[in-house]
């Protein structure tokens, strides 16, 4: 993935296997944080899907939405994932 890409609202796919999450599952970027020198992305899993419509973090922690998100930088990061057309 291209960092012009890495856009809050952006549909992505894993290219690696991530603790709990397996190679191709897809996300939403919903975050951009540190200035935007990274991104969250909030996985779209088969046993935690993600709510329809589902696009920017809403602020709810973790332990009470139960959504699994994990963080990347753009800088070093963005090769394990790609953008979902």
């Amino acid at each position: 993935m291209k960092i012009e890409e890495a856009i809050v609202g952006t549909r992505v796919r894993s290219l690696v296997n991530f603790a709990g999450v397996p190679k191709g599952t897809e996300g939403v970027i919903d975050e951009e944080y540190l200035n935007g020198i990274g991104i969250m992305v909030a996985w779209d899993l088969p046993n935690q899907p993600l709510p329809r419509g589902y696009c920017r973090y809403d602020g709810i922690p973790a332990i009470k939405s139960n959504i699994l998100r994990d963080g990347f930088e753009k800088g070093t990061e963005l090769e394990f994932l790609e953008k979902v057309q």
